[in-house]
């Protein structure tokens, strides 16, 4: 678990790093990316609460927001990347220990 917690953190300072970047260069993260982030966060809690305290309700979230279609059609655009980078980080992993594609 110490692991984990490890590679969050790095991700943490990375993505921190990311935002002084963009600061730096003139391009402010915007109020849809803010919300992406923080809607992601509290998935990523509920998910970890649903594997390891199914027993415990969840806390009552509110409702989601209305998006425009150009916003709505470019989250699930960045949604549906993000979902193939981890994919083929798994799979990425699975080839470094040995894993997947041993003869």
């Amino acid at each position: 678990m110490q692991s984990n917690h490890n590679g969050e953190e790095r991700l943490r300072t990375q993505n921190h790093r990311g935002e002084e970047r963009n600061r730096a260069n003139g391009n402010r993260q915007t109020h849809n990316e803010d919300i992406m982030y923080a809607t992601w966060a509290v998935a990523r809690a509920r998910v970890r609460q649903q594997l390891y305290h199914p027993e415990q309700p969840f806390p009552v979230c509110p409702q989601p927001p209305i998006w425009g279609e150009e916003v709505r059609a470019m989250m699930i655009l960045w949604i549906a990347r993000e979902r193939r980078m981890f994919e083929m980080e798994m799979q990425e992993f699975e080839r470094l220990l040995g894993l997947r594609g041993v003869s």
